[in-house]
């Protein structure tokens, strides 16, 4: 049968009872938006972050969009953010009317550079935007740092990153702003898609819940332009299911890291580096690979489903090589030389020990 690169079902196999307790409470009461689901997903969340205010909207993308709009950006802005990164970050940062300014990223955590960053700061700058890629977190107290002596906004984007830590700060709590993304796939994932805007000030969350349902301050009555972006009573039921557990999913992927850390030592492969002090989640275990093409094909034949995230940094982007939408960069050499070199190996709860023992034998044959 193989091993997929990533299972759902095997994922959401444990919480099936509980999973069809909630859908049946939602049927049964018959209020599907705005209710008392998403009320409570909403305090739950804002809870367990720490933060006073926690705004859900429709996805990933449109809690970046909305965190942006919330701290008033205004068109031609510019937004510093790492040029290795999924393809939301930009369009979002496009969306609100803004100018991607790619910055580098570390070498050993894959996550933005705060030297690159302050580069790349400029009299256009509005936000730095801090992505906490594959589950660790960026060097969250030096960017909050820079971005205070540079007067300039940090905006989190913890998509992959729900209970990360930098020492004991967690991913989302330091930004103005912090997005959160609910897509199935990660760590904290509905059976739809979803997302929400985290914050401590009171008149950003006004904003974003204003933006997020049509502008209006009272049905029927727009006092800005806004949009549609609103998670469903279903996906939070289930939400709040799945955040119940998340700490217990959280262990369960540093274990099956630790395992891929002992089974990959020795091979020419560089395996995922952990800040000291810090907490990773592992939504991606990503190692850098000679020869990935072989090796993924090597794999594939052995019916083990690898990725890679993310094979163009946002510099290449025919979007933006051919003119078509505004940008600047920094040197991004090492951005462009991980591109061909990263691989994401499966890793999930549900995969087991042994899963991730067959994928580390298969990489050993491969480099024998």
């Amino acid at each position: 049968m193989g091993i997929p690169f990533n299972s759902l079902k095997a994922q959401l196999a444990p919480f099936d009872d509980e999973l069809r307790a909630a859908f049946e409470r939602v049927l049964e009461r018959g209020w599907f938006l705005m209710g008392p689901e998403v009320r409570d997903f909403e305090t739950e969340f804002a809870a367990w972050l720490a933060r006073p205010h926690a705004a859900t909207v429709g996805n990933g993308t449109d809690a970046l969009v909305l965190a942006l709009k919330a701290i008033g950006v205004e068109p031609g802005d510019e937004i510093v953010l790492p040029a290795h990164t999924a393809l939301p970050c930009y369009h979002a940062v496009l969306a609100a009317g803004c100018v991607p300014v790619f910055a580098e990223v570390e070498e050993a955590y894959y996550t933005l550079s705060p030297d690159s960053a302050a580069r790349m700061i400029g009299p256009r700058t509005r936000a730095v935007m801090a992505v906490h890629l594959y589950g660790q977190c960026c060097d969250i107290p030096a960017l909050d740092a820079l971005c205070r002596e540079r007067g300039v906004t940090l905006i989190e984007d913890c998509a992959q990153a729900h209970g990360a830590t930098f020492g004991d700060i967690i991913a989302g709590r330091t930004g103005a702003v912090a997005a959160f993304s609910f897509y199935p796939t990660k760590n904290l994932g509905a059976l739809g898609d979803g997302g929400a805007v985290a914050c401590s000030d009171a008149e950003i969350d006004r904003r974003v819940r204003l933006f997020k349902q049509y502008g209006e301050a009272h049905r029927y009555e727009s006092v800005v332009a806004g949009v549609n972006s609103r998670m469903d009573e279903m996906q939070a039921a289930f939400l709040r299911v799945r955040l119940a557990r998340l700490d217990e999913e959280t262990r369960m992927r540093r274990e099956l890291a630790a395992v891929y850390d002992e089974e990959l030592a020795g091979l020419p492969v560089i395996r995922p580096a952990v800040r000291e002090g810090c907490g990773h989640v592992y939504h991606l275990y990503v190692i850098r690979a000679p020869r990935r093409a072989e090796l993924m094909a090597h794999l594939s034949e052995r019916g083990i489903g690898t990725a890679i995230h993310y094979p163009i940094p946002g510099h290449r982007q025919k979007l933006f090589a051919e003119g078509g939408a505004p940008f600047r960069a920094d040197e991004l050499t090492l951005s462009e030389r991980m591109a061909d070199e990263i691989l994401s190996l499966p890793m999930y709860p549900g995969l087991g020990a042994d899963g991730v023992r067959e994928v580390c034998a298969a990489i050993r044959d491969f480099y024998a």
